[in-house]
């Protein structure tokens, strides 16, 4: 069974196989019907079997049988690429899949943002400090920090300066529309499972920071149907992710 307990990626991912992925799911085609097309374009930077196994684990669950808790996301997500079809769409939209589909991505991109934040780059050795603090000090987190980062990498996400384990962030990617916007801020509320964010946290929160955000408006979020907005003072207003709020309320 698919949690958000999975861990991913178990290899670096590349954008061309993503780009790849969307584009057979978008025209309704199924995993299974991509598959060895997918495996034949894996297996010329990486022919073992094994990773090619691993590559097209990741691909599946990104773009093609989603778990359960993001399945309208990646349902809003085809449309949306369907809509806009650019490098920049399909950037943001892997961007926020994987973070959805994979949370600990998720972990891993809010740790880089944060520390790019702070300091205008990030060392590896710091991010995989931040991210045993969460996860434990056990043997895969090292393997799987690297493997997400160098994904990142690879997508344009990052730049490497100073030497090898030494980043910063690339430059921003501009938005189409503000439905865009509406649906990153469910896929990251969904990767850090929280059923609410307030409205001044989206400007800054660090797994956004790949994103430019300085058109960023209140009216934008409203595209997204499954989110709801709540003014709970004179100056602050709290997003909702309807889905988390219902389990949370049922937990209680």
């Amino acid at each position: 069974m698919q949690s958000k307990a999975d861990i991913g990626f178990g290899k670096k991912i590349r954008a061309v196989w993503l780009d790849s992925s969307l584009d057979f799911a978008a025209a309704g085609q199924s995993f299974a019907e991509s598959k060895d097309a997918l495996a034949k374009e894996i297996a010329a930077n990486n022919p073992g079997p094994e990773a090619i196994r691993k590559i097209q684990t990741a691909l599946k669950r990104v773009w093609f049988a989603p778990p359960d808790y993001c399945r309208a996301l990646h349902a809003d997500a085809l449309r949306l690429y369907r809509k806009n079809d650019s490098p920049a769409t399909r950037l943001l939209l892997h961007w926020g899949m994987s973070l959805a589909a994979y949370p600990f991505v998720g972990t891993v991109a809010e740790t880089l943002g944060r520390l790019l934040k702070l300091q205008k780059e990030a060392h590896i050795s710091d991010v995989e400090r931040r991210v045993r603090e969460q996860h434990g000090d056990r043997a895969f987190v090292k393997r799987i920090v690297h493997y997400n980062i160098s994904s990142f990498l690879d997508w344009g996400i990052v730049t490497e300066t100073k030497g090898s384990g030494v980043y910063q962030g690339a430059k921003q990617i501009n938005l189409p529309s503000g439905e865009y916007l509406a649906w990153l801020v469910e896929a990251v509320l969904i990767s850090r499972d929280k059923p609410q964010i307030s409205y001044s946290e989206i400007g800054n929160h660090p797994a956004l920071f790949p994103i430019a955000l300085d058109t960023l408006s209140i009216t934008h979020l409203q595209a997204n149907p499954r989110l709801r907005l709540e003014r709970q003072s004179l100056n602050q207003e709290i997003v909702f992710l309807e889905e988390l709020t219902r389990k949370a309320n049922t937990a209680a």
